[in-house]
């Protein structure tokens, strides 16, 4: 371990200890319990070492600098990749917003080494068919688009070509004459690009989205038939059948088999790539051969239409991007964010394995499979190149995404640490699933570091934050403390006020104010809302009951209904719940402020989130709610949804 990281985590040792010993000294020993004021020490210990560590990144952004780091390049012209977007599709929007956003991509990088394909795994036959509808629309619009660039390149008209494609495909042909070039040559370069614009469906769901450019990349490599996840001694129910086509049958199943490229650029469906992002990565990737995952940072796009509450978080991603770029510097790795550029030879001699030699590293049943990636090879980050994503549309949508990636976390746990955590689910799982239970192995299990694993388990550090808080909330009534307010004080300070010494500047303060006002409305509540978000991520990984909302149906319902109606269909119970419990507190807890203050932030939760759903642009009376170009997009470490349909990138410089 480095000098630098042993710093970092010593600091944060050294600051949860100096707080446990605060905490001892600030108990009124002799009004308090021995037993009550060690659960409590033991309780707050574990909730502020957590939050100990945004003050331990905040020195470390003012010691290594939150500046954007530029990405050491090399050579790259021979490298070969695939624009992989991955699909299941529950209405022909997913589709034509997918569609769009690939063409986008795949026009914006276009080259000779470069590919697109949407691996499918839409089940309805009738999205199915739309699908391939919307490949050959796009593949006419790619063979409109490229034939008129090359008559214009052909007459010399080289302002009207896109001057990226201009040095990536046309200027090949410069010595080619004009006669020639159109007579022999501009059909057949046309033809060519737009049937490297294609679409293949899977025909199992094994490992999800995982699962889909696991295939593909083994597709790539002359394997179309199922090897990997076949063995039902490990797998169960779960696993699929041994050499099973992982593919149907297709023409652009053909294309792609034994093509062997080099590299796959994972993508989800709403997933933007900048004009000439490709070219930048695979330079990237070519200085950094040993690198299994380039992740690129994410942008927020930014669009006239977006809602206060996606202003907000993206106020919120640029006030920590320089955190992000420092830490990764300091850690010389970051996780994996669910997109980013795969090396295809490393991911499948450390993951996957060939048939000779199974490894399967990945869990079958696994939701937060980049997690799990990240942990095995360590991604690399390019934060000097960006991919483009939209924010949550409002705190409704933003709470569907994260009790979903909780869920994931809570399987994570059961193999993390499988001889506790993973016996107590596995039991649980057992009684409440009956004949439904399906016990999953590990084949291949792994060791990880000290730094990786801290990057592995920070999603579920911030999980449990929440029910720790919720329980000192509770304890500390019957707890005389000395300063009794100062516990909460010091955690909404470490994590709301003191990172920005390392962010603020004089062109962001009025952002930071702003996103530090209402973080304290939206947080607040989260004692109450995390720990339900985790309780229901339990109860369905327990029950395998699981009833998934699509985000695109909870939008559109706030789109075309009254957004303060629809907030209050989705968190009327959080309100009803403030309500009953508030007199209960005041008449048998009158001082206990703390309680008071949650309940208050919980009840007007749904007004929150309705204010916030309104749209930048929404006049009340002469003025605007926040001006709609107020302020740039940032680049963040989420991965937070949604284009929509037909929606342009709009991007500004940070």
């Amino acid at each position: 371990m480095g000098k630098q990281i042993y710093l970092y985590f010593s600091l944060w040792i050294t600051l949860a200890l100096a707080g446990l010993i605060l905490n001892i000294f600030n108990i009124d020993w002799q009004k308090t319990s021995i037993p009550q004021g060690i659960i409590l020490i033991i309780v707050l210990g574990i909730l502020q070492g957590s939050v100990y560590e945004f003050p331990v990144q905040t020195i470390a952004t003012l010691i290594v600098g939150g500046k954007k780091r530029e990405n050491p390049t090399a050579e790259a012209d021979n490298f070969t990749l695939v624009l992989n977007y991955n699909l299941l599709a529950v209405a022909v929007e997913d589709i034509e917003e997918c569609f769009q956003t690939m063409f986008q991509a795949f026009m914006g990088n276009l080259c000779f080494n470069v590919s697109a394909v949407l691996v499918s795994a839409t089940s309805e036959e009738n999205l199915k068919i739309h699908e391939l509808n919307c490949r050959d629309k796009y593949r006419k619009l790619i063979y409109d688009e490229l034939f008129k660039e090359g008559v214009c390149f052909a007459n010399g008209y080289y302002d009207d070509i896109n001057q990226d494609r201009f040095k990536n495909v046309w200027m090949y042909y410069q010595m080619c004459p004009k006669d020639i070039f159109i007579s022999q040559h501009l059909d057949s370069i046309c033809d060519r690009f737009a049937r490297e614009f294609m679409v293949i469906h899977r025909t199992s769901k094994v490992l999800r989205k995982c699962g889909q450019y696991q295939d593909l990349m083994l597709l790539s490599e002359g394997e179309s038939f199922a090897y990997t996840y076949t063995d039902t001694k490990y797998y169960g129910k779960m696993a699929r059948p041994y050499n099973q086509p992982t593919f149907y049958y297709s023409a652009d199943v053909q294309n792609i088999f034994n093509r062997r490229f080099d590299y796959t650029l994972v993508l989800d469906a709403d997933t933007g790539v900048p004009d000439g992002t490709v070219e930048k990565l695979l330079r990237i990737a070519a200085a950094n051969p040993e690198k299994g995952i380039i992740q690129p940072s994410i942008k927020l796009s930014r669009d006239e239409n977006d809602t206060i509450y996606m202003r907000l978080e993206a106020m919120r991603q640029m006030i920590y991007e320089p955190m992000t770029n420092a830490v990764t510097a300091l850690l010389g790795q970051c996780g994996f964010f669910g997109k980013g550029l795969i090396k295809n030879r490393i991911y499948i001699e450390n993951i996957i394995g060939d048939r000779d030699n199974l490894i399967e590293r990945v869990p079958i049943d696994v939701l937060s499979h980049d997690t799990f990636e990240a942990a095995l090879l360590k991604p690399y980050y390019a934060g000097s190149v960006f991919l483009l994503e939209a924010p949550s549309f409002n705190y409704v949508t933003w709470n569907i995404r994260e009790r979903r990636w909780n869920r994931g976390e809570v399987i994570l746990s059961m193999y993390f640490w499988k001889n506790t955590i993973g016996i107590i689910f596995r039991s649980l799982q057992k009684v409440f699933q009956r004949d439904k239970f399906n016990k999953t192995v590990l084949r291949t299990e792994s060791k990880l570091d000290f730094v990786t694993a801290y990057i592995a388990h920070s999603a579920l550090r911030q999980m449990l934050m929440k029910p720790f808080l919720l329980i000192f909330i509770c304890l500390h009534v019957g707890v005389e403390l000395k300063f009794s307010i100062a516990p909460i004080a010091i955690i909404m300070f470490m994590v709301l006020i003191f990172p920005k010494f390392a962010t603020c500047t004089r062109s962001n303060i009025k952002y930071v104010i702003i996103e530090t006002l209402t973080s304290i409305l939206q947080f607040t509540p989260e004692a109450i809302v995390g720990c339900v978000r985790i309780f229901r991520a339990i109860q369905a990984n327990i029950s395998a009951n699981c009833k998934w909302i699509p985000q695109r149906s909870v939008e559109e319902e706030f789109k075309n209904c009254n957004p303060f109606l629809s907030s209050l269909k989705h968190l009327w119970m959080y309100s009803l719940l403030a309500a009953v419990v508030a007199p209960v507190v005041v008449i048998f807890a009158p001082s206990s402020n703390l309680i008071l203050s949650m309940l208050i932030t919980l009840f007007l939760l749904p007004l929150f989130t309705g204010v916030t759903s309104l749209k930048m642009n929404f006049h009340f009376g002469s003025t605007s709610s926040f001006a709609p170009n107020e302020h740039p997009d940032i680049c963040v470490i989420t991965s937070p949804k949604i284009f929509g349909s037909g929606q342009k990138y709009k991007i500004n410089n940070v």
